[in-house]
């Protein structure tokens, strides 16, 4: 009784906050604090997990990774690959589309976040499209679609968040996020091929000329080389994924001061104080949600709950897809990285003990937060590509329902073929 009287508690007064509009951080904090009222723990233990909770070494990977995309964003390093794109796959069907799909990937292994990759070839590829003859709205559905990939191509802001939370390697999550990722860009420029083909949209033009792309990889070798440096980094031994994130930086710097010359004092400033104040919301999640996860399993909370959950099917697939559903329904209002840090103490303990690998689990849940920011009324690569395309949110979400459908059906392949997504990660921890 004691311990269900502290479960209603906890997970009361979070639904509380919740309803009542309360930051999440808050919510988390407010929580834990009922739970603690109703046991023996001294309440210092909820200033004491503020304070290691965020004062964790691979977190500052974050903020290394959010002010190197934003700097490479001002220093025209998108530019660059879109060029070198544009000589490798652009003369196909629905070319501009493919692309912006590819480009995307390739921007996601610098940048690590979605919105940011949405707005650095949205900007370009949007007003592109629609002199083009492409339907503005179905530019706006390819680039906000793209920008989703920029979670799940390493580095990945959501992977080191869930890697700190379910104490895995960051690297390894980077890793095993490659072949996942690969596959969703490539359903996703196939889908865009075929709708070129089907509804005529043009190509770019110029047939395929190995002397031109030689011309355009060697223009853009500068921005090419950044991921083989940042990623080499790390899968070489040589850096830590958080030095890696500073080692983005200082390139970043030298390539928009030095080689570009496109990045000023004030730009860099102001990518700076934004990098900053992201940082500080993840800190203020991040404390309260480490707090939150520790109560739950020192009282075994999320056992209590993982035999109720069993209790109505043994059928670990079934289960993961019943979680696949119920995220995808928590990503459409909850911003990804609260998310995390909030249901991975209580789904993680779960999916364990039905024999899901971890890593599996964590793949997953990035490439549902994907789909997140697709829907409304979160879905903020939504929002990013209606500024930029300036359609209406709602006309731009039935663009994407195609594109869901589609990642969709690349998640169905990962819950029934887990090797996609754990290979990777063991061949970089060798477990």
């Amino acid at each position: 009784m004691f311990d269900l009287s502290m479960t209603e508690a906890i997970f009361g007064g979070l639904v509380l906050c919740l309803l009542l509009g309360i930051p999440i951080g808050f919510s988390l904090g407010i929580a834990t604090l009922l739970g603690l009222l109703l046991t023996p723990i001294p309440l210092i233990y909820l200033a004491e997990t503020f304070y290691s909770g965020a004062d964790i070494f691979p977190l500052l990977a974050i903020p290394g990774f959010i002010l190197a995309g934003t700097l490479m964003q001002k220093s025209g390093i998108t530019d660059m690959i879109i060029d070198v794109v544009y000589e490798l796959v652009g003369n196909v069907p629905g070319g501009l589309a493919v692309v912006t799909m590819v480009s995307c990937m390739f921007f996601a292994s610098l940048s690590g976040s979605g919105p940011a990759t949405t707005a650095a070839i949205g900007s370009i590829m949007i007003p592109a499209m629609t002199n083009a003859g492409y339907p503005k709205r179905f530019g706006a559905s390819v680039s906000s679609t793209g920008g989703t990939i920029g979670i799940l191509i390493p580095p990945s802001n959501p992977m080191i968040m869930y890697g700190v939370v379910a104490n895995l390697s960051v690297a390894g999550l980077f890793m095993a996020g490659v072949l996942p990722g690969i596959i969703l860009g490539a359903s996703l420029s196939l889908y865009c091929l075929i709708v070129g083909k089907v509804k005529g949209y043009h190509a770019t033009g110029k047939n395929f000329s190995i002397k031109r792309c030689v011309k355009s990889i060697w223009a853009g070798k500068v921005a090419l080389f950044m991921p083989v440096i940042v990623l080499g980094s790390i899968y070489g031994g040589i850096a830590t994924p958080t030095e890696a994130s500073m080692l983005a930086v200082v390139y970043s710097f030298i390539v928009g001061f030095v080689v570009y010359r496109k990045l000023s004092i004030s730009e860099a400033c102001d990518s700076m104080i934004s990098a900053g104040m992201m940082t500080g919301a993840v800190l203020i999640i991040m404390g309260p949600a480490m707090a939150f996860g520790k109560i739950l399993t020192m009282y075994e909370i999320p056992a209590q709950i993982a035999q109720h959950i069993l209790s109505f099917s043994s059928d670990k697939y079934v289960i993961l897809i019943c979680i696949a559903l119920f995220l995808i329904v928590v990503e459409t209002f909850m911003e990804t990285l609260s998310a995390i840090v909030l249901l991975t103490p209580i789904l993680l303990p779960i999916v364990i003990r039905i024999g899901i690998d971890p890593v599996h689990f964590g793949i997953l849940f990035v490439i549902i937060s994907e789909v997140g920011f697709l829907t409304p009324p979160l879905g903020v690569n939504l929002y990013v590509a209606s500024a930029i395309s300036k359609l209406s949110l709602e006309e731009i979400s039935r663009g994407v329902l195609p594109f869901i459908i589609v990642m969709l059906m690349v998640i169905g392949l990962l819950i029934f073929v887990p090797e996609i997504s754990t290979w990777g990660y063991y061949l970089v921890t060798k477990r």
